[in-house]
C-alpha cells in the first residue's frame, strides 16, 4: 500500500513539473512598423505609401536595375508581411550582416502578391528585385512584426484547389459579395467544402489587394485564379461586346474550359444571364459557363488541356436568379455560423465589402436615380444574392432546394 502511495506522490510531481515548464501560448507578435525607418531606390515622394495602413495606396520604382526597398528597426524582426502591387520576376530578401547584404529568401517565381516570411531577428532588412534586366519593385503595404504569433489577418495562402467541391466564378472583384452574399464564408469555412474563387478579370493591384483581404476575412485559404481579361465595361451592352473586348469567344472558352478541367468542381456557381444590371462582362461570364459545361467534357476542344488534365464533366451548374422563382435555390445567408462566433453569412459579405475601398461611391444609375453598390441594398435587396436557378445537372433536380451540394455525396470531415 505504501509503495502504490509513493508511485501516486511521485507521478502527481511529474505531472506539477511537466505543468510548471510547458511552454505558453504564444504572445500576440508585435507590429513593428510604424517605428521602422524605409528607404527605397527612387520615387521617395511616395514613401509614405509603403506602410500607410492603406492598401489603396502604393509605391512604385521607376524602370531601373534591380530596384530595392530597405528597412531598419530599432527591435529585432521575426516577421515580414509583403503586399505586392505589381508581382516580381523574381525577388531575394536580405539580412544586413556587417557591410554585406546577406541573402535569406529568394522567391525566382512568385505565386502571391500577398505573402508573410518567418525571419531570424535581424534588424536591418533588403527587398530587391533579382529580375534580370531593368525592372519595376511595387509595394502597396509592407508590414513588419516581433517575436511572438502573427495576427490572423495576415494572409498565409495555400495552392488554389487541386480538387474543388465548388468553383465560383465572379466577373470582377467584389461581384462575389454582391451576387453571392455568404457564399465563401458558408461554404469554405462553415461546411468546409473545397472552394475556388476565379475571377474573369485581372483588375489592378489596389482592386487585387482588396479582393484577397476580404475572401481571407470570410475563412478563404486557397489562394484564387484571377483572369487575364481586362477589368472594364465595354463600349457595347451586349454580349458580343464584352466577348470581342476579351479577343473572342474562343479565347475566352479555352481558358475557363480548361480551369473545370485543372479545378474539377462538382458544383459551378456564377452570373445571371441578364448580367444582373446588364453588365456584359457578368452575360459572359454566364454564358461561357453554360458552354464550358459541356466543352470541357469533351476531348476535341481545346486537346492540349485535355492531355494535360483530363477531361471533366461539372455535376451542377447553377446561374444567378435563373429561372422562375418558385423552381429556383434559396439559400439562407443569415444563420449563424460557428466557424466565426455566431455571425452570419450576410454579416461577412458586407464586413469583406468594406475592404473594397476603391468602389466606395461606385454605383449604377437606375430608373432616373443612383443606386450606390452595397451588399444590404444592391446585392440583397435589388438582386437577391441568395437565389439561384440550377441550370444543369448529371444529378437531378434539387428537392430541397436550399443547398449547392444537394443530391453530391457528403465528404465525412465536412461540417453540415
Amino acid at each position: 500500500m505504501n509503495r502504490l502511495k509513493t508511485a501516486f506522490l511521485i507521478l502527481l510531481s511529474l505531472l506539477s513539473l511537466s505543468l510548471l515548464f510547458a511552454p505558453a501560448s504564444a504572445d500576440p507578435a508585435e507590429d513593428l512598423t510604424p517605428g521602422c525607418v524605409f528607404r527605397v531606390a527612387d520615387n521617395w515622394a511616395s514613401l509614405a505609401s509603403l506602410a500607410d495602413g492603406r492598401y489603396a495606396s502604393r509605391w512604385e520604382s521607376t524602370l531601373r536595375e534591380n530596384p530595392w526597398v530597405t528597412l531598419a528597426s530599432d527591435r529585432p524582426v521575426y516577421g515580414l508581411y509583403l503586399c505586392f502591387h505589381k508581382m516580381p520576376e523574381s525577388y531575394v530578401i536580405q539580412e544586413q550582416q556587417g557591410e554585406n547584404w546577406v541573402t535569406v529568401i529568394r522567391e525566382d517565381c512568385p505565386r502571391y502578391p500577398h505573402v508573410f516570411y518567418k525571419l531570424n531577428g535581424a534588424h536591418t532588412l533588403r527587398i530587391l528585385s533579382a529580375a534580370e534586366g531593368k525592372s519595376v519593385l511595387a509595394f502597396n503595404e509592407i508590414f513588419v512584426f516581433g517575436p511572438g504569433e502573427i495576427p490572423g489577418w495576415v494572409q498565409r495562402w495555400s495552392p488554389p484547389a487541386e480538387k474543388a467541391d465548388l468553383l465560383l466564378l465572379a466577373a470582377h472583384p467584389d461581384d462575389e459579395l454582391l451576387f453571392f452574399g455568404g457564399t465563401v464564408p458558408v461554404y469554405a469555412a462553415e461546411k468546409r467544402k473545397k472552394v475556388q474563387v476565379v475571377y474573369l478579370t485581372c483588375s489592378n493591384g489596389f482592386r487585387r489587394s482588396e479582393a484577397l483581404n476580404g475572401l481571407w476575412a470570410m475563412g478563404l485559404r486557397n489562394y484564387p485564379e484571377f483572369g487575364p481579361f481586362s477589368d472594364r465595361y465595354p463600349e457595347g451592352e451586349q454580349l458580343s461586346d464584352a466577348y470581342l473586348m476579351a479577343g473572342g469567344q474562343p479565347k475566352v472558352l479555352e481558358w475557363l474550359a480548361d480551369l473545370f478541367r485543372k479545378y474539377r468542381p462538382d458544383v459551378v456557381v456564377t452570373h445571371a444571364e441578364s448580367g444582373e444590371y446588364g453588365h456584359p462582362q457578368h452575360k459572359m461570364a454566364a454564358d461561357a459557363s453554360v458552354l464550358c459545361y459541356d466543352l470541357a467534357a469533351d476531348a476535341s476542344f481545346s486537346p492540349a488541356s485535355a492531355e494535360q488534365y483530363g477531361v471533366w464533366q461539372v455535376r451542377k451548374l447553377y446561374l444567378h436568379l435563373y429561372g422562375p422563382e418558385e423552381e429556383q435555390t434559396v439559400l439562407n445567408w443569415d444563420l449563424p455560423l460557428s466557424a466565426f462566433g455566431g455571425k452570419t453569412g450576410a454579416q461577412l459579405a458586407a464586413e469583406a465589402f468594406s475592404m473594397h475601398v476603391t468602389q466606395k461611391g461606385a454605383g449604377i444609375r437606375r430608373n432616373g436615380g443612383y443606386v450606390e453598390f452595397t451588399v444590404g441594398e444592391f446585392g440583397a435587396k435589388l438582386y437577391p444574392y441568395n437565389r439561384f436557378g440550377l441550370y444543369a445537372s448529371t444529378v437531378g433536380v434539387d428537392v430541397e432546394k436550399n443547398d449547392f451540394t444537394e443530391h453530391l455525396p457528403q465528404d465525412p470531415d465536412s461540417c453540415r
